[in-house]
C-alpha cells in the first residue's frame, strides 16, 4: 500500500516527537535507484550514535553494508513486492557496536518521489526461531574463526563482506578496514590486479588458483585458493566463498630447488669430473661434466645405457646395489675405449626422498688415469731405492710397501698391508730400551701434526730372522692437493742400522778404554808432580840441617799437599752417583747461596754481580740441591777467574712452558774456538793449573738433572754459559 503526501510532510510534528527511532529514505530513480537518508529523528541519531548532519550525508545502503548481499536482496524483494516489510536485524552503530532492532518499513509518496518510512524498535526478546538462527550463526562463526586458513566472503564484484580471524591475523588488517573493499585493491600488486579483476567482473571466477598477496606489513604471502560461488534461484551470483592456504614456504622451497637445480646443472657441467645419476633399474639417467667433451665423448654414449655397458664385471653392480640401500660407496674401475684405457675413482651417494626411500643415486667420478700412471712411475722409483718405503693412509693403515721393506722388516707385502703402526707384533723399543708405543711412532705423529720426523731409531722384531733389529726411520707428510694442512698420506723411509749400531758399540767400548787410559795418565801426572816436590824436600832434610830447613819449606809442602787433596776431592766428586737427596728447591736461592760461597773471591776482585728474572714468583725445581749449588759455584768461579778487577757477571733467568733457562754472562778474556770444543774433556782446562775435572763434574750434574748446557765465547769479549733445566724431574 502506498500513501500519497502532498506539500510539506503532514506528520512533521508527529515525526519529531516520536519516541521510536525513525529514518526516512528517498529513492532517486534517475540515479539508478540510489537510496539516501532524507530525514531522521533525534531518537534514531541517539541509537546509531551519529549527529543529524552526519546522518543526512550517508547513503542509505551504508547502514546495511555489513549484511550479506543475499540478505539485502531478499529484504529489497520483500519491500518492493509487499510495499511494506517487518523483520528483525542486527545493525551497527558508528563505533561498530552491534545491536538488534525490529524494523517496520513501508512506502510513502511525496509528489513524484517515493520514500521509505522506516521505524525501528530496539529488540530485547526474540522468538525461538530467531534464537536458533543466532545460535547457528554463532556456531558457524566459531568454526570459521578457529580455521587456520584464509576465509573470505565476497560479493560478485569482489568486495569483501566478511573474513575470519586467521585472515585478520595474517594480513594485519581488521575486518572493519577490509569490509566493502575490493580485495584486489588492497592485496594484489598492480601488475596482476587487471587480470584478477577481469576474471571476477566477467563472472569467470576460477575454482582453484594461486597468487601472491601483499600483507599490511609489506611482506608477500603465496596463497592457494579454492572458491565456491553461491547463486540464487535464477542462477545469479549471490556471493563467493573463498578459502586459502598459505603455501609461502612451499613456493619458496620450490623456487630455491629450481635455483639449486640450475646451479647444480651449471656446476656439474663445468666440472672436470664426470657426474651421473642411476635409477633403480641400474640405468644411467643423466650425465654431466667437461670430461665428456675434453675426451671426445657425448652424453648419448652414457645416458639411457645400463651400467653393465660401462663395466663388464660385477663391481659397479654391487656398489650401486649397496648405495640404493642407502649407503655411500666408492671404488676404482677402468673403461677401455679404442686404444686407451681410462682409470676412474667413483663415489656413489643415495638421493634420499622425504619418505626415506632411495629412487636414484648420484655418482661423482674422477679421471685418475694420470694419477695411476704417476703411481706406477713412483712405484718403479720406490722399488729401485735401497731403503724401505711404506705409505700409510690417515688411519695409519699401510697401503703400499716396496720390496726392500719386506726384507728389512721380515714380513711379506700381504702381511704388511694388514698391519698398522699400532700393531703389537713390532715389539718396538726406543734407543733407551723402553717400550715404544704405537701412538708415538713417527708416522702416527706425522699424521696427527703434519710435521715430518728424522733419524728416529727403533728396535723391532724381525720374524724372518727371529731377532730384534735396529731401524732408522724418517717420515714426511703428503698433503691433499691444494692444501698445506690436511694430511692425506704419510711416507716413511727406513734403513736397517743393526750392523752400524753394533759397530758404534764397539767404537764406544774403544773410546771408553781410551778415556780410561787418558784418565789414568792424568791421575798419574797430577799425583806425580806434587810427590816429586815432596820427595825432593825429604832428600834435602836428610842431607842438611833438618830443623832450620823444615820450617822454611813447610808452606811449599803444605801447598803441594793441598793440591793433592783438591785433586782427590774433584776425582771423588766426579765418581759420585746422583743418589743424594732429591727435593723441591728454589732456584734463585740456590744461585744466591753459590754467590755467597764465593764472597771472598768476589770481594777481592770487586766483581759486579746482577741477577735478572722474568718470573715474579718462586721458581721451584725438583733437584739435588747440593749438586746444583756446586754447579753454579764452578761456573761463577770460572767466570770470576776469567775477568779482570771490576768485572761484570750477569745472571739471566728466563721461564718457558716446561723449563727454565739460566744464562751466566761474563766480560772476561774469552775462549778461542779451538779450546772451546775441548771443554768438559778430562784434564783439559783453560786455566794454568786446571784439571778440567770441575767442568766434567758440572756436565755430570746437568746430565743427572736431564738438562742441557752450552758454551759460547769470543776472545776479548767474554763467555756465555746457557743452562736449561726442567720444572719437573722424577
Amino acid at each position: 500500500m502506498e500513501t500519497a503526501v502532498n506539500g510539506p510532510l503532514l506528520f512533521e510534528n508527529i515525526f519529531n516527537h516520536l519516541t521510536f527511532p525513525v529514518v526516512i529514505f528517498e529513492i532517486d530513480h534517475e540515479a539508478s535507484n540510489e537510496v539516501r537518508v532524507l530525514e531522521v529523528n533525534e531518537t534514531a541519531c541517539s541509537l546509531f550514535k551519529y549527529s543529524r548532519e552526519e546522518f543526512l550525508t550517508k547513503k542509505g545502503i551504508s547502514l546495511f553494508n555489513h549484511l550479506s548481499p543475499r540478505v539485502l536482496k531478499t529484504l529489497k524483494t520483500l519491500l518492493f513486492k509487499n510495499d511494506r516489510l517487518s523483520t528483525i536485524l542486527e545493525l551497527r552503530d558508528k563505533t561498530g557496536q552491534v545491536f538488534t532492532v525490529e524494523i517496520n518499513a513501508s512506502f510513502i509518496n511525496q509528489g513524484s518521489k517515493p520514500l521509505i518510512f522506516c521505524m525501528l524498535k530496539e529488540y530485547s526478546s526474540s522468538s525461538c526461531e530467531n534464537d536458533a538462527v543466532r545460535e547457528e550463526n554463532r556456531y558457524l562463526r566459531m568454526i570459521l574463526d578457529t580455521t587456520q586458513s584464509f576465509v573470505l566472503i565476497l560479493d560478485k564484484d569482489g568486495r569483501i563482506y566478511s573474513c575470519n580471524q586467521y585472515t585478520e591475523r595474517m594480513t594485519g588488517y581488521s575486518l572493519k578496514e577490509l569490509q566493502y573493499q575490493k580485495f584486489w585493491d588492497i592485496f594484489i600488486e598492480s601488475e596482476e590486479k587487471g587480470r584478477i579483476s577481469q576474471c571476477y567482473l566477467s563472472g569467470n571466477i576460477p575454482l582453484e588458483y594461486q597468487n601472491s598477496w601483499l600483507m599490511k606489513n609489506g611482506k608477500k604471502r603465496h596463497i592457494k585458493w579454492k572458491t565456491q560461488t553461491v547463486t540464487d534461484a535464477d542462477g545469479n551470483t549471490d556471493f563467493v566463498l573463498a578459502t586459502g592456504v598459505d603455501v609461502t614456504d612451499e613456493v619458496l622451497s620450490y623456487k630455491e630447488l629450481d635455483k639449486s637445480r640450475g646451479k647444480y646443472q651449471t656446476l656439474v657441467s663445468s666440472m672436470n669430473d664426470l657426474v651421473f645419476t642411476i635409477d633403480r633399474s641400474y640405468t644411467i639417467t643423466s650425465v654431466y661434466g667437461k670430461w665428456l667433451a675434453t675426451n671426445g665423448f657425448t652424453k648419448e654414449a652414457f645416458e639411457g645405457k645400463s651400467i653393465d655397458h660401462l663395466l663388464s664385471d660385477c663391481i659397479m653392480h654391487q656398489k650401486v646395489k649397496k648405495t640404493l640401500g642407502g649407503e655411500v660407496s666408492e671404488f676404482e674401475w677402468e673403461l677401455g675405449c679404442a686404444d686407451k684405457i681410462y682409470s676412474f675413482h667413483t663415489v656413489l651417494s643415495p638421493i634420499v626422498l622425504h619418505d626415506n626411500t632411495v629412487r636414484e643415486i648420484v655418482g661423482v667420478t674422477r679421471d685418475i688415469t694420470e694419477k695411476k700412471s704417476l703411481e706406477e712411475h713412483h712405484k718403479r722409483i720406490y722399488e729401485a731405492l735401497t731403503s724401505g718405503v711404506i705409505v700409510q693412509n690417515t688411519s695409519g693403515e699401510i697401503i703400499y710397501v716396496n720390496k726392500n721393506s719386506t726384507e728389512i722388516l721380515g714380513y711379506s707385502e700381504h702381511e704388511l698391508k694388514n698391519m698398522t703402526s699400532m700393531s703389537k707384533d713390532w715389539e718396538a723399543e726406543n734407543s733407551a730400551g723402553e717400550a715404544f708405543p704405537g701412538e708415538e711412532h713417527p708416522a702416527m705423529k706425522t699424521l696427527r701434526t703434519g710435521e715430518g720426523h728424522s733419524n728416529v731409531e727403533m728396535f723391532i722384531y724381525n720374524p724372518e730372522k727371529k731377532e730384534k733389529r735396529w731401524i732408522l726411520v724418517d717420515t714426511r707428510p703428503i698433503f691433499e692437493a691444494g692444501s698445506y694442512k690436511k694430511v692425506e698420506y704419510v711416507l716413511s723411509t727406513f734403513l736397517d742400522i743393526t750392523k752400524k749400531k753394533e759397530m758404534d758399540e764397539v767404537m764406544q767400548q774403544a773410546q771408553k778404554h781410551a778415556l780410561v787410559g787418558k784418565i789414568a795418565s792424568g791421575v798419574v801426572h797430577e799425583i806425580r808432580n806434587p810427590l816429586t816436590s815432596l820427595m825432593g824436600f825429604l832428600k834435602l832434610f836428610e842431607e842438611g840441617d833438618r830443623n832450620s830447613q823444615l820450617f822454611d819449606y813447610l808452606p811449599v809442602i803444605k801447598a803441594e799437599l793441598e793440591q793433592l787433596n783438591k785433586f782427590a776431592n774433584e776425582f771423588i766428586e766426579l765418581s759420585n752417583t746422583n743418589e743424594g737427596k732429591w727435593a723441591e728447591a728454589n732456584l734463585i736461592e740456590i744461585i744466591n747461596d753459590a754467590i755467597h760461597g764465593l764472597k771472598m773471591e768476589i770481594d777481592d776482585r770487586q766483581i759486579n754481580i746482577s741477577i735478572e728474572s722474568d718470573y715474579s714468583e718462586s721458581i721451584l725445581l725438583f733437584c739435588n740441591e747440593p749438586d746444583l749449588k756446586l754447579l753454579f759455584i764452578n761456573l761463577f768461579e770460572n767466570s770470576i777467574e776469567a775477568m779482570d778487577i771490576h768485572g761484570n757477571l750477569q745472571i739471566l733467568v728466563h721461564c718457558l712452558e716446561e723449563k727454565v733457562m739460566i744464562k751466566v754472562i761474563d766480560n772476561g778474556k774469552g775462549i778461542s774456538p779451538e779450546r772451546l770444543k775441548h771443554l768438559c774433556e778430562p784434564y783439559y782446562s783453560t786455566k794454568e793449573k786446571g784439571t778440567g775435572l770441575g767442568l766434567m763434574r758440572s756436565l755430570k750434574i746437568i746430565n743427572d738433572h736431564k738438562g742441557k748446557i752450552d758454551f759460547s765465547s769470543e776472545v776479548g769479549q767474554g763467555t756465555v754459559v746457557t743452562i736449561e733445566l726442567f720444572y719437573q724431574q722424577q
